[in-house]
């Protein structure tokens, strides 16, 4: 009589072939991850660089200026009865004068993951007093006041929104600031070029200097020379 030989795994075979894939998925994931990050920071670098575009083309239409008025709905730029930007006003009263004559999407002020975005863009448009275009929740990135298409191409324009400590990112995900881990973050220029730049001890973005000292990306105390860095008037305004 013949014995019948099983094909069937014996029990230490499957808990070796259940170890081996959770080795794969354990090596797998975090690059999975990887990519995916990535990715988002790349969507979020285009979106900023689309940002600057429609910026600079407000600029040609404004003496080279970029927003630096309170939008109020109804009015044009050059109207004398406009509040000027100041250091309670916050980027998204700034980017609605970009809607829609220079863009008609609000889908590019969305920062993948940020809550500064949440619940996100919807794109409907101001179509009477009442604030639809860019309102709270629609926004994640900061901007720079009192810049112009000629300010040097080294200051931060916009970048993605902090904190609520200005300007500081936060390691916390959940949090407004905390976007990527307060390990990067997406800054665009005035001429338009943007990076994804280090941050520094997760608080600051460093910028290196001749003579061989540093300081922040947004330090407003650094305007005479030899410096000749951002100013007290060029307010940092975050979202809303």
């Amino acid at each position: 009589m013949k014995t019948k030989i099983s094909s069937a795994f014996t029990l230490i075979e499957l808990l070796i072939v259940i170890a081996i894939i959770a080795i794969l998925a354990s090596i797998a994931l975090p690059a999975f991850i990887g990519v995916q990050r990535r990715a988002k920071q790349t969507k979020d670098l285009s979106n900023g660089k689309q940002i600057a575009i429609a910026l600079r083309q407000f600029a040609l239409d404004n003496n080279g200026d970029f927003p630096n008025k309170e939008y109020a709905f109804g009015k044009s730029y050059t109207d004398s009865t406009l509040t000027p930007i100041g250091s309670s006003s916050t980027s998204n009263s700034a980017f609605r004068w970009l809607i829609p004559t220079y863009t008609q999407s609000e889908e590019i002020f969305a920062v993948p993951g940020s809550k500064w975005n949440f619940p996100g863009p919807d794109n409907k448009i101001d179509a009477t007093a009442g604030g639809d275009t860019l309102k709270v929740g629609e926004n994640g990135y900061a901007y720079t006041a009192a810049l112009q298409d000629t300010s040097n191409t080294l200051f931060p324009l916009v970048q993605d929104g902090w904190s609520t400590s200005i300007p500081k990112y936060v390691a916390d995900t959940s949090l407004p600031g905390g976007v990527w881990t307060a390990t990067k973050a997406i800054v665009i220029f005035p001429d338009g070029a943007g990076q994804v730049m280090t941050v520094d001890d997760r608080t600051n973005l460093t910028v290196l200097r001749p003579g061989g000292y540093s300081y922040s990306i947004w330090d407003l105390s650094k305007s005479a020379s030899p410096d000749d860095w951002l100013a007290t008037t060029n307010f940092l305004l975050n979202p809303e």
